[in-house]
């Protein structure tokens, strides 16, 4: 019998022999930058309360404020740390100046597929983890689930008109700070910061040529509407995005509730990244119908691909040995846990 199962069934023992019925504990304020039906939103978070609430019934009540309602993307861990949200969309790439190990699973050319992403950095965030105990339990956050979504794809504006691999050379590029301005900069292109929801009033604009996304964020974000040519099957890296809930606020919960956000937060994180990876593929196909030009890259752009984006990874570790950081050590677990999926021993 599941913790969950058990939890049922003493709920209902105490409704057999006349327990009052348990009055709300607490309200859950869960902060993110996403619009309300982006495809994160809807495999992760709606799935999480809704989980959450049929098992614990009104005990627990959330409020969402997506789409950057309480603070930018950057700001969202500081505000989950002051209380002002519970949940927050920590992205470790959007505060890499607190969180600079937790840019390995966005290193290009190590994962492929959501779920080997997801399912690794998982096993480094979890409470205990090399990377909680590293990055989040210093920061007074603690996971409740995470997906890393699938492989990265360039794309272009019609404007750019790319359709190779020697064509984004000097191409103004959006990336995530980090690893994939790294990935970028290999093959010369030009990294440029800004957060999803700026993406397409600025390749509408031509302040930029591109972007560094999936498909999923590509038609979350409308990007589709507007984009003239893209990758398929590349590998620019990926993001690690995890909904942390603040320390306090956990210590104040009841051991049962933590006990059903923790198992019900393992739920969501295995199911999403299932789901992001089939809608990867659908999606491309789709972006394909609609007349963009969906390229693959000839054996020789792959080859240069692999190449350098095998240095950009070691780059990474090093320049975070050298400031002091585990970045090789982290590099390393990453791959184990990622080999460890592939073997099917995890």
């Amino acid at each position: 019998m599941t913790h969950l199962q058990t939890l049922k069934t003493l709920t209902g023992l105490g409704m057999l022999i006349g327990t009052p019925a348990v009055a709300q504990e607490v309200t859950l304020k869960i902060a993110d930058s996403l619009p309300a039906d982006h495809i994160i939103t809807r495999n992760t978070t709606d799935v999480f309360m809704e989980r959450v609430e049929e098992e614990l019934g009104d005990r627990v009540a959330f409020q969402h404020f997506p789409a950057e309602q309480l603070a930018k993307a950057k700001d969202i861990l500081s505000i989950t740390q002051a209380g002002i949200a519970d949940i927050g969309y920590v992205v470790p790439s959007y505060v890499s100046e607190k969180m600079p190990l937790g840019g390995v699973v966005e290193l290009p050319g190590e994962i492929a597929s959501s779920c080997e992403g997801t399912l690794a950095f998982a096993e480094m965030t979890r409470p205990g983890g090399t990377l909680d105990e590293l990055e989040f339990a210093p920061n007074g956050v603690r996971v409740l689930y995470n997906v890393a979504l699938s492989p990265y794809q360039a794309i272009f504006s019609k404007r750019a008109d790319v359709g190779s691999l020697e064509a984004m050379q000097g191409k103004k590029v959006r990336s995530n700070p980090g690893a994939m301005e790294l990935s970028l900069q290999s093959i010369g292109g030009v990294p440029v910061r800004m957060t999803p929801p700026e993406i397409y009033d600025a390749m509408s604009k031509g302040t930029i040529d591109g972007a560094l996304l999936p498909f999923t964020s590509t038609f979350s974000y409308g990007l589709d509407q507007i984009t003239g040519s893209a990758t398929r099957g590349a590998n620019f890296g990926s993001v690690g995005i995890t909904y942390a809930i603040s320390q306090q606020k956990w210590d104040s919960l009841a051991p049962d509730v933590q006990e059903v956000l923790t198992e019900v937060g393992e739920e969501v994180t295995r199911a999403a990244c299932e789901a992001f990876d089939q809608a990867e593929v659908e999606l491309a196909d789709e972006l394909a119908a609609a007349g963009k030009n969906v390229f693959t890259l000839d054996e020789a752009a792959s080859a240069t691909l692999k190449e350098n984006f095998a240095s950009v990874a070691e780059d990474w570790a090093t320049n975070l040995d050298n400031r002091g950081k585990p970045g090789s050590d982290i590099l390393s677990e990453f791959r184990e846990n990622v080999a460890a999926l592939r073997d099917g021993s995890s």
